[in-house]
C-alpha cells in the first residue's frame, strides 16, 4: 500500500530557536519542505507565548536558550492549561549526545531529535514520521 504524500501547507509549524541565522534557516528548510504557516519564537518564554496563539501542529524546539531552555519549554507546554494542544509534537534539535539531557527530554515527552545543524534531509525525515502518522 503506498503512502499518502503529506499535505504539508495544511501544517502550523513553531521554530523555537535563539540564534537567528539558525532560526532564518531552519524557516527556509520548513517553507522548501513545503510548509506554509510557519512562526518563529527566540527562545523558550515567547515560545510558549506563541504556543499559544498559534496552535502549532509541530514545533521544532532549540534545547540551550536563555532565559527559557527548550527543557523548560517543553514541561510547561505538557503542563499547560492555556495551549490548545500540549502534546503537540516537539522536536528538539540539539548538538547533544549527553544521555542525561535525552534522558530528561524523553521524560517530559519529547517526539525526537535532529543534530544542528539540520539537513534538509534530516528534518524532512523526522518531520514525516511524526505528522505522517496522522
Amino acid at each position: 500500500m503506498d503512502k499518502q504524500p503529506v499535505d504539508y501547507a495544511r501544517y502550523r509549524i513553531l521554530v523555537i530557536e535563539d540564534q537567528p541565522f539558525v532560526r532564518r534557516t531552519i524557516v527556509q528548510i520548513m517553507a522548501q519542505i513545503g510548509f506554509q504557516g510557519v512562526a518563529e519564537a527566540d527562545n523558550g518564554e515567547s515560545g510558549m507565548q506563541e504556543c499559544i496563539r498559534t496552535n502549532p501542529d509541530l514545533i521544532v524546539c532549540d534545547i540551550d536558550m536563555k532565559p527559557v531552555s527548550g527543557l523548560q519549554f517543553l514541561e510547561r507546554l505538557r503542563t499547560s492549561a492555556e495551549a490548545a494542544n500540549p502534546r503537540a509534537p516537539v522536536v528538539f534539535l540539539t548538538n547533544h549526545t549527553e544521555s542525561e539531557i535525552v534522558k530528561q527530554a524523553m521524560a517530559l515527552g519529547v517526539n525526537g531529535f535532529v543534530v544542528k545543524p539540520p539537513s534538509f534531509a534530516a528534518l524532512k525525515e523526522r518531520v514525516d514520521r511524526l505528522l505522517g502518522g496522522r
